[in-house]
């Protein structure tokens, strides 16, 4: 009965170690998706569909720009910890937004139009974020 027991235990730890295994926390975020540099948090900037008003958003950080959202993409941000000011111009007006980032943070934001002619950036969740990632594709990264 002893044996039986101790192989029993050893296989669903062998289990527990393979591959497959994981908490539900990783699970969920899957295999394919990056954790920051260390040292460093990595900052997603997302164009969900772009519904009727198709026209690009440009996306700068302290006053240079990073890139363009036009459609369902998106452009990830390694930065190190610190205070950025970042901003969603559309073709006639900008919006800012201020963020702290820390070490080892992932945080997830939204390029979206604002009539008239204007967009904002708005933060969204990590798990709205990382599906929204999936669903598109990457047109800029600094890693």
């Amino acid at each position: 009965m002893k044996k039986s027991l101790i192989a029993a235990a050893l296989a669903l730890s062998a289990a527990a170690c393979s591959p497959g295994a994981g908490s539900e926390w990783q699970k969920s975020y899957g295999k394919t998706f990056y954790e920051p540099n260390e040292g460093m948090a990595a900052l997603y900037i997302i164009r969900d569909e772009p519904g009727s008003d198709p026209s690009p958003i440009g996306i700068v950080k302290d006053q240079y720009p990073v890139g363009s959202l036009a459609s369902l993409n998106w452009m990830r941000l390694d930065l190190p910890p610190s205070l950025y000011d970042l901003r969603a111009y559309g073709t006639q007006g900008s919006t800012e937004l201020i963020v702290t980032v820390n070490a080892g943070q992932s945080r997830f934001f939204v390029a979206e139009p604002k009539p008239p002619g204007n967009a904002q950036l708005r933060e969204i969740s990590q798990v709205a974020g990382r599906e929204l990632v999936r669903k598109g594709q990457a047109v800029a990264s600094n890693p």
